[in-house]
């Protein structure tokens, strides 16, 4: 045994010693299914702090009170600029959002380092229970779908599923749109209307049905935005005690309770 023990450490870096001895010194078959897994998950995590900032970011609903509903936000965001939901940029021209609390706002440039545009990700939410009338989920989908397509043809929700650091996918709901859009470039003070990308989750919390807007032209979501607002998804946990979209049962392991 000492001998294959040995060898394995010559192979395994000696930063990764410590994961050999929390998983034990059973370098069998076992053994190896079990390192690689872990390998695996390391490589997951490292790709997911890469794009994205430590720690959670809480989502409110417009009254500041939290929504149970938490996820990482992307490093690009950090020099964002924050629009309250009265801002007219605050939300996507092509959609009210109901429960809109506040966007941010990020310009990138399309990879020429000279045409910028900006970016956004957009925090709503609508209590469950407002004035003692109760909002129904399919009922919210529904109008946010209607709204879509009048502006976007065959718009309609559906169940994606998102890769999450601990390398096991979680179920969304989600409704992309793909197109032409209005994005006012900030620097020109003109609006540029360019093929573009919008993303909108539905997220189930206790409480509070949760909209996360991704929205970007598509040579930025290329080069910076769609692999970071994917991992940003993949982060989402709630307090709901379901699957954050009503999906399946791994998905409501990954959300808590």
């Amino acid at each position: 045994m000492r001998t294959t023990v040995n060898f394995y450490r010559s192979l395994v870096p000696a930063g990764c010693l410590t994961l050999a001895a929390a998983l034990g010194c059973d370098f069998s078959g076992q053994y190896e299914q079990r390192f690689q897994e872990a390998l695996q998950s390391s490589a997951a995590r490292a790709a997911f702090d890469q794009q994205l900032f430590p720690t959670e970011t809480p989502v409110t609903d417009p009254s500041r009170k939290e929504t149970g509903v938490k996820l990482r936000i992307p490093i690009l965001f950090k020099d964002s600029k924050s629009l309250p939901a009265t801002d007219p940029r605050a939300e996507p021209p092509f959609l009210k959002l109901p429960g809109l609390h506040y966007a941010m706002e990020r310009e990138l440039d399309d990879g020429t380092n000279k045409n910028f545009l900006p970016t956004y990700v957009y925090f709503a939410a609508v209590p469950k229970i407002e004035q003692k009338v109760e909002q129904k989920a399919d009922a919210l989908q529904a109008a946010l779908a209607q709204q879509l397509a009048a502006a976007f043809p065959g718009a309609a929700w559906a169940d994606v599923q998102v890769p999450t650091p601990e390398g096991k996918p979680i179920t969304l709901k989600r409704i992309r749109v793909e197109g032409q859009q209005d994005f006012y470039n900030i620097q020109a003070k003109k609006t540029d209307r360019v093929d573009g990308r919008f993303d909108l989750y539905f997220i189930n919390s206790r409480d509070h049905h949760v909209l996360l807007g991704w929205r970007t032209p598509k040579p930025q979501g290329t080069r910076y935005f769609y692999a970071a607002s994917d991992a940003a998804m993949g982060t989402v946990t709630s307090n709901a005690g379901t699957a954050p979209a009503g999906g399946s049962p791994d998905g409501g392991k990954k959300s808590g309770g």
